[in-house]
């Protein structure tokens, strides 16, 4: 009896971050491109190469091609980096405020955990950021900060950069560092920098790695298809007031990408990664006209295309349980399989007639025979690629390469297994591993290099080495989160992101068919983005990746939720003011604060509002307060509300107000038949204040303007400090006679803290 074949198996490691430039050609407003380029980008490909035998596919995203060609060329401006060339004693108050806030991770990160004076700074911010950045900055020494400007960049460094000259050397001093080593650091930076695209040039060249490309700025391209997909998985999704449908830009963001990746390596990608692995049935189509080989989903896509029935959101492939559970034990693989209807299987080899149905499985590749052509699927194994993600990082290193060994080893003595895919993000997981993974991944390859059961190969060695004959006739819409897209679409935040980039989109859209430039090249997207037409369209091609709608999630949360949001917001403003025209007013205050619109909020930075009736990012609204409005308002059923949001902020002599309309039309009319007005009801000491402002008219002292918005300034004599730290503040807009918009402030201390001017 001959040995059987060895099990195949592929590693796809996913290689992307967000945009991190406002504007084309801009300044890095994020580091994390350039870090993860340092840390993993580089070094995964590096020790790879010490196993030639083991071949792997990697997914470069174009878009951060593109950014990791910039920072190659050695000609690139980033925020973070230029924060640390500036010399220590130079830096402005918000300079240092900045440095303290992004630049030092938290205590109990591993990057600062594992040195001591790094650890000793994020400590120093740990005990003081309650203060507020400002303030935080000023428990830190000149010396504290220039310390920290360099350890920032110095522990994303590989611990193979760490351990030798001249980087071990700064490792070792530790402390005390001088302006002249950030010059070192700079000259390391990019030589390690301008190596990384060419060592993926250099590995595919060999034949042992395969670069799989995605649409150019990471979309979800089911919701660029048609938000209404949403609900093919998950049928009780919110979905945005307006359906988002646009197969031309998913069309366009693919074509894009792989022509970006015909430039940067030379030969047409085979293979694709749908961005969030997100796929479906309506997704085929675009990729076999764009003449794409394989693509790669997640194995609850798979259950649910077999059964077309709902699993559980951590449920694995035939019963088989998926994380949570306990990874030490090695549990058998041979599980079995629930009752699951033939497939007949079309084999294009066959001379006569279709052979007999092969039975489901996880363990090999599918066929995607449609209308339009035909390509092929391969599924992850969701708790192997899990287990070195979330998983393996709290393990002794050998330990968790042997257990995922033997794991491997089981699956190959299942009859029909040919295939084992595992896919997870190539550059995360690392951070939590000891040695940044190193030592994790060596251990693993010596392991798969010297057992003949098992052989790694790239996805396209395997389709053509051993060409599957499962056909899975239809293919189920959803992501390798849940098999359902509600990560992106769903809760209030997502939907408003959702419905002011459909706005933007449009209005570009409206131009380009106006101006007759219809194509990426007549446009002049994404080539130099020299003229404005080409510029907007860039913005909205950003707006439509993944990232923002991620951050816009109820379930996912950082520090720098706030940055996320404006940068979203920011493209869709370029978008508009590239065109000369207004955006609207909603794009100008946070999106998260959708979450929040049962209570109000309290303000979070000064205002330096000028009374004019125009918003400008100037001035500061939205750090303002916001107002919650009052359920029990006495608005008809069928009166239309009046004010949108009401946003405060208080100084010591003044309370400002925004009122951003419904309908400005509308509350015009009203006021020419000063029949509006609002009362604002100051609590002070227990004590009502009333201040009557008739819209129509200028109460005295009150500065009032309207125009796109309606702001107001108005006095507040009489009313000593503490007393207006305690204040509380309830409006009531009256427009037709017995419909009055109630806003409160209840809930919240005060509606300081209270701003002096000078």
């Amino acid at each position: 009896m001959p040995d059987r074949e060895p099990l195949n198996i592929a590693f796809v490691w996913h290689m992307h971050q967000p945009y991190y430039r406002t504007t084309p050609g801009g300044p890095f407003q994020m580091p994390w491109a350039r870090l993860h380029a340092l840390k993993g980008y580089g070094p995964m490909v590096e020790i790879l190469g010490d196993y030639p035998h083991l071949h792997q596919t990697f997914n470069l995203v174009p878009s951060l091609v593109e950014q990791l060609e910039s920072y190659a060329s050695g000609r690139f401006a980033d925020t973070y980096w230029d924060l640390t060339l500036k010399p220590a004693e130079h830096l402005s108050p918000t300079e240092r405020a900045f440095i303290v806030e992004r630049m030092c991770e938290g205590s109990s990160h591993p990057r600062a955990a594992i040195h001591p004076r790094y650890l000793e700074l994020a400590h120093k911010r740990d005990a003081n950021a309650s203060l507020g950045w400002d303030n935080c900055s000023l428990a830190f020494t000149t010396q504290d900060i220039r310390d920290l400007q360099i350890w920032f960049n110095l522990a994303w460094f590989p611990p193979s950069a760490l351990e030798s000259e001249p980087l071990s050397e700064l490792v070792a001093r530790g402390h005390g560092f001088a302006e002249a080593d950030k010059q070192l650091l700079a000259e390391i930076q990019v030589r390690r920098l301008s190596q990384v695209l060419s060592l993926y040039r250099e590995a595919e060249g060999r034949g042992q790695v395969e670069i799989s490309t995605s649409p150019y700025f990471h979309p979800i391209l089911p919701l660029l298809l048609n938000t209404d997909s949403a609900r093919i998985a998950t049928a009780e999704t919110v979905l945005p007031s307006r359906r988002f449908a646009h197969p031309e830009d998913a069309r366009e963001q693919i074509d894009l990408g792989i022509a970006k990746h015909i430039a940067t390596f030379g030969r047409p990608p085979r293979g694709i990664w749908c961005p969030e692995q997100a796929i479906g049935e309506e997704v085929l189509p675009l990729l076999i006209r764009a003449g794409i080989n394989w693509t790669i989903a997640d194995e609850l896509v798979l259950a649910r295309s077999l059964s077309g029935t709902s699993h559980p959101r951590h449920e694995g492939l035939f019963g088989r349980a998926a994380l949570p559970f306990d990874p030490r034990v090695v549990h058998s693989l041979e599980a079995t399989q629930p009752p699951v209807a033939a497939v007949p299987t079309l084999d294009p080899t066959a001379a006569s007639g279709p052979r007999a149905p092969a039975a489901p499985t996880l363990y090999d590749a599918y066929r995607l025979p449609r209308e339009e052509g035909e390509l092929c699927i391969v599924f992850r194994d969701h708790t192997l690629s899990d287990l070195i993600g979330f998983t393996y990082q709290a393990w002794d290193p050998r330990e968790a390469a042997q257990d995922l060994l033997q794991r491997l080893k089981t699956i190959a003595k299942q009859e029909q297994a040919r295939l084992v895919t595992i896919a997870l993000d190539g550059e995360n997981p690392w951070d939590h591993y000891q040695r940044n993974g190193q030592d994790f991944l060596r251990f693993l390859y010596e392991a798969l290099s010297s057992d003949p059961s098992l052989r790694c190969v790239t996805v396209s060695e395997h389709l053509q080495e051993r060409p599957p004959t499962r056909v899975l006739p239809w293919l189920h819409t959803g992501s390798w989160i849940g098999a359902d897209l509600r990560t992106w679409i769903g809760d209030p935040a997502h939907n408003l992101a959702w419905d002011l980039l459909h706005d933007a989109r449009d209005m570009v859209a409206r131009r380009r068919e106006r101006s007759g430039l219809m194509t990426p090249q007549e446009s002049g997207v994404h080539a130099e983005n020299d003229n404005a037409l080409g510029t907007a369209w860039h913005h909205i091609l950003v707006a439509e990746g993944s990232d923002w709608f991620w951050w816009f999630s109820r379930h996912h949360h950082t520090e720098l939720d706030y940055v996320w949001d404006h940068t979203f917001r920011q493209h869709l403003l370029e978008a508009y003011r590239s065109l000369n025209e207004k955006p609207p007013n909603r794009l100008f205050f946070p999106i998260l604060e959708q979450e929040d619109l049962l209570q109000p909020v309290a303000p979070r930075g000064p205002v330096r509002a000028v009374i004019d009736g125009r918003l400008s990012p100037d001035e500061g609204w939205e750090l303002a307060g916001l107002l919650a409005e009052d359920t029990s308002s006495t608005m008809g059923r069928g009166d239309p509300r009046l004010v949108e949001e009401i946003r405060f902020a208080l100084d010591e002599h003044a309370l400002q107000l925004l009122l951003v309309p419904t309908d400005m039309r509308l509350l015009c009319s009203l006021l020419d038949k000063l029949s509006a007005r609002v009362l604002a009801r100051l609590g002070k000491g227990g004590v009502s204040v009333d201040i009557l402002i008739p819209l129509g008219h200028e109460a005295a002292g009150v500065l009032l303007a309207c125009d796109e918005v309606v702001e107001l300034s108005v006095p507040l004599p009489g009313i000593s400090l503490p007393e207006l730290t305690s204040l509380s503040l309830e409006l009531h807009i009256e427009g037709q006679p017995d419909a009055v918009q109630s806003f409160h402030s209840r809930g919240l201390a005060g509606l300081g803290p209270v701003e002096r001017r000078t």
